[in-house]
């Protein structure tokens, strides 16, 4: 493979000598940072010098964990490579244990003495870290009791790593017979592309293969599930928490106004997935799709290889919109190695993008010349650019955005590209097919993670009410908020109700509304910058620039995108509808 096709890892550590150096600046590091523990109440000069320690650790930690993992994933068969990640992981943990009694001794100090300590300009650096521990000090507990969670925490992730390995390694799926006869293993990796192939049979089939394993072992999969929930319980009222989804929306900046206007609004307009649904069962001339249609292409087109110099005009071109600046570091990062593009023996599958602060980003693909594949391109970029701007812009603790926030830069480059590439067709039938995949990601990421999210809620609600659930009133849940959310226009099939059983982020309560939230502010900004607003642009990379230096909604409120309110999911809303307004349009010319 050409070279300018692979990272050049040269970038953070010339050769294994210089690499060495920084390990054992590091350990350097890690036992200065000892040296402040019960220190840091003493007065502004320790806790100053404590987190400015910390900051140099952190941005050296980030370039070798961040090479060890490059490496590795270049060739994860590499024996040197392998030793080196694990003796980083190592590490990584003597790190995290040496820095651990940080917050919980900040939290200790009165905050009278933590505001005095904060007037000092030294600290403003290192303010939100700050003003962050002392607002979780009601949460935190006592030491004794902090350290007897912290032994037990092992324990209570066995549910979420007990359903890891049964779904993973234990369910043998029924195979499936295609259209012309032949038998195909059915599996997890598989089976959503079966769900878009044009054969209703194979459809239909693959369907009913991966729930029967679910339907079979429901009961067992519903008392890690619930064991699970009870655990999150427990844990939010012990440390004060008005509920499990107050301790959730807390964790990620965040709150429960923004989940419960999301759910509220989402419900509002359910109609437009209603809508949609239909004209799907009038593309497929049916009087109504099953829950095995829901995935399929309607608007089949031919699927054409796009090289990757191709590709790559074509996402600047799809980028435009944001300005000149952004495009020539695009354009930087297209030439001076950020990408390792192609896929290859033993390479790590996916793509990801992994920012190493001081250096610059660097982007994993598995390029293989789909139209998908320029999508991950633009969307990759989006996070490199986040952390490019975030690093560029703040040091080490600052840079790190959130969850929260963390997936909005990549879909608005998805947004931007789609329109470009819908803008430009002039064929009706592929703009048709073009419109009709922003449809579906949008509603995909959009409407059913958030019925994801209502069932979540009213989950751990029932829960917290004291009520003992069972597999059939899990079932019956999800059954009829599936009913809600597709209308009249689907057959909702009995299988679907085993659906949450194989919905792997429930174990990570209250994650998948960051989705639906992160989908809905990327919409609103990608609207803006498309509609020319002057300023737009350099407002919104000047939010990018301030990674996590602000709390996420203040970050999302610096580009008018207010997650609190109503409007704001209007406005997402309405995109979907003039999408889905114009594909009907192009369909009936």
């Amino acid at each position: 493979m050409d070279s300018k096709y692979k990272w050049n890892l040269q970038e953070i550590f010339e050769n294994q000598e210089k690499l060495e150096e920084a390990i054992n600046e590091l350990y350097k590091l890690i036992e200065d940072i000892k040296k402040y523990k019960g220190a840091l109440s003493r007065g502004v000069d320790e806790l100053y010098n404590c987190y400015n320690t910390l900051e140099k650790a952190l941005e050296l930690h980030e370039k070798i964990y961040g090479y060890a993992m490059l490496k590795y994933h270049q060739d994860m068969s590499n024996q040197e490579s392998i030793k080196l990640y694990k003796r980083i992981e190592n590490i990584t943990t003597e790190f995290s244990e040496a820095e651990s009694f940080i917050s919980p001794e900040i939290s200790k100090i009165d905050d009278s003495t933590l505001e005095e300590f904060l007037k000092d300009e030294r600290m403003k650096e290192y303010e939100k870290s700050i003003r962050d521990i002392m607002k979780e000090k009601k949460h935190i507990l006592s030491e004794e009791v902090e350290e007897v969670l912290a032994k037990y925490s092992e324990i209570f992730s066995n549910c979420e790593n007990t359903y890891d390995i049964f779904t993973n390694t234990e369910f043998e799926f029924p195979s499936i017979i295609d259209e012309d006869g032949f038998e195909h293993q059915m599996s997890t990796a598989m089976y959503s592309q079966y769900l878009m192939s044009n054969s209703e049979s194979v459809r239909k089939q693959a369907f009913q293969s991966m729930y029967s394993l679910y339907k079979k072992h429901i009961n067992t999969i519903t008392e890690l599930y619930l064991a699970r929930v009870k655990q999150r319980v427990i844990s939010s009222k012990i440390r004060n928490y008005e509920s499990s989804l107050d301790a959730a929306t807390n964790h990620d900046d965040s709150n429960v106004k923004v989940y419960e206007t999301l759910l509220k609004e989402l419900n509002k307009n359910l109609y437009l997935n209603h809508e949609y649904m239909e004209l799907k069962s009038k593309l497929l001339n049916k009087e109504k799709v099953h829950m095995y249609d829901v995935y399929v292409n309607t608007l089949d087109v031919e699927n054409k290889k796009i090289e990757y110099e191709e590709a790559k005009e074509t996402v600047l071109s799809g980028l435009a919109p944001m300005g000149e600046e952004y495009v020539d570091k695009l354009k930087h990062a297209f030439e001076n190695n950020w990408i390792d593009v192609y896929t290859s023996d033993n390479k790590m599958s996916g793509a990801y993008s992994m920012g190493i602060h001081s250096v610059h980003p660097f982007v994993l693909l598995n390029y293989i010349n789909s139209s998908r594949d320029v999508s991950t391109i633009a969307h990759e970029l989006g996070h490199s650019m986040h952390s490019y701007y975030a690093s560029k812009s703040q040091n080490a603790i600052n840079a790190n955005y959130t969850i929260m926030v963390a997936e909005v830069a990549s879909t608005v480059n998805e947004i931007l590209l789609a329109n470009y590439l819908i803008n430009k067709e002039t064929d009706n039938k592929k703009k048709m097919a073009l419109i009709n995949e922003q449809l579906d990601m949008i509603r995909a990421t959009l409407i059913r993670q958030s019925m994801f999210a209502e069932f979540e809620k009213e989950v751990h609600s029932k829960i917290e009410k004291g009520e003992s659930l069972t597999s059939d009133n899990l079932n019956d849940i999800y059954y009829n908020l599936v009913k809600k959310y597709f209308g009249n226009s689907c057959i909702i099939d009995e299988e679907i109700k085993y659906e949450w059983a194989r919905i792997p982020h429930f174990y990570s309560c209250f994650y998948v509304y960051k989705y639906a939230t992160g989908i809905t502010s990327a919409i609103v900004i990608a609207s803006k910058i498309l509609a020319g607003e002057e300023g737009y642009v350099e407002k919104y990379i000047n939010m990018l620039s301030q990674g996590g230096a602000k709390d996420s909604l203040s970050l999302l409120r610096m580009v008018d995108v207010d997650l609190e309110k109503e409007e704001t999911y209007e406005k997402a809303f309405e995109y979907f509808k003039n999408n889905l307004e114009t594909l009907k349009k192009l369909i009936n010319d």
